[in-house]
């Protein structure tokens, strides 16, 4: 039998063979190549296909992963300097200093805090000056920590507490007028000290003590900074933790005294020892003030804090300061856990 092909081709069968099936080989043979070529660029561009899909969803991963890597540094990114302890930083604007890194996010968080409490000083027209010094550490926060301020009455704390370590029996003899200059800030009763003890033995342990001349006016008070105030703070400090027995007698006359701020805002949380001065003699005038200084004792972590300001009577203004320093204390603290 002759049958002829796609092409025009003659093919001879024999008659006896199945030339249905042998038609059909030939056929299969001639589609086969040409369906294995297409199979094949099938499966390549499928291939292809899965490759790309692969590659993109790599590349998401990988940018979700610097995404997070740079989020987490970032966030963990540390200021590190070299330690100087807040007492002896050459500073005037506001300055924080730690023993250890402190997260970039927690620092800046802590200036912006403490820039706004100063913000809010000058936009009532009020200057202010303070330190906190940690003592345990030696780090802290100041702003303008050598500007002088009058002392008004929160200098009679260091009075008193060089009285009784140098003339120990003045904490029993003098009891009452110890417990009225400290507790209500009784000028009648501090002058009754000063006419008995004198200035000088004072001035000269006091300049002994910040390592500068301090020296009490004819009147009885005189110029301070934080940064020695904190200083003289620091001996009280070390006066009431010594177990003497004079401290022990005189030391809670600290604790709730007139117009103290720190008191005011810390009292219920933590012992506060301190001591305001106020004074008002014109609102230009250099003896109008409101300061405090004192010891908080918050748990392992006591620090020392003075603030100087010339916004008589503007507690609330005080308040929101000591606030603001005890948080940021407490932040730096955070960094150690």
């Amino acid at each position: 039998m002759i049958i002829k092909d796609s092409d025009n081709n003659v093919h001879r069968y024999s008659s006896k063979a199945n030339w249905k099936s042998k038609r059909r080989n030939e056929i299969l043979r001639q589609i086969f190549p040409v369906a294995a070529v297409v199979l094949v660029a099938v499966i390549m561009i499928f291939l292809s296909l899965l490759q790309r899909e692969a590659e993109k969803e790599a590349a998401a991963e990988i940018s979700e992963t610097a995404e997070d890597s740079a989020a987490v540094q970032e966030e963990e990114t540390v200021v590190e300097e070299p330690f100087i302890n807040i007492l002896d930083k050459n500073n005037y604007e506001l300055t924080v200093t730690w023993d250890g890194a402190v997260k970039k996010d927690t620092m800046e968080g802590i200036q912006t805090g403490l820039k706004q409490e100063i913000d809010s000083l000058k936009g009532e027209g009020y200057s202010a000056a303070f330190l906190l010094y940690d003592l345990n550490s030696g780090g802290g926060i100041s702003y303008h920590p050598d500007t002088e301020y009058y002392s008004a009455s929160a200098i009679k704390a260091p009075y008193v507490a060089w009285m009784v370590q140098t003339y120990p029996e003045t904490a029993e003899e003098f009891y009452p007028e110890i417990e009225s200059a400290i507790m209500w800030s009784s000028n009648e009763d501090y002058f009754v000290l000063i006419n008995n003890f004198g200035k000088s033995g004072f001035n000269e342990w006091a300049s002994q003590t910040v390592n500068t001349e301090v020296e009490l006016s004819d009147g009885s008070f005189g110029p301070v900074t934080c940064r020695d105030f904190a200083r003289l703070w620091i001996n009280i400090y070390d006066y009431f933790t010594s177990g003497s027995e004079t401290a022990e007698k005189i030391r809670n006359l600290y604790c709730g005294t007139d117009e103290s701020a720190i008191y005011e805002t810390l009292g219920e949380k933590y012992m506060v020892y301190s001591k305001a001065g106020w004074s008002f003699e014109g609102e230009d005038s250099y003896y109008t003030v409101q300061n405090d200084a004192g010891i908080v004792m918050k748990g392992t972590d006591p620090y020392i804090l003075v603030i100087l300001t010339d916004a008589y009577e503007r507690l609330d203004l005080l308040d929101s300061v000591v606030e603001e320093m005890d948080l940021a204390h407490t932040e730096l603290l955070a960094q150690e856990s």
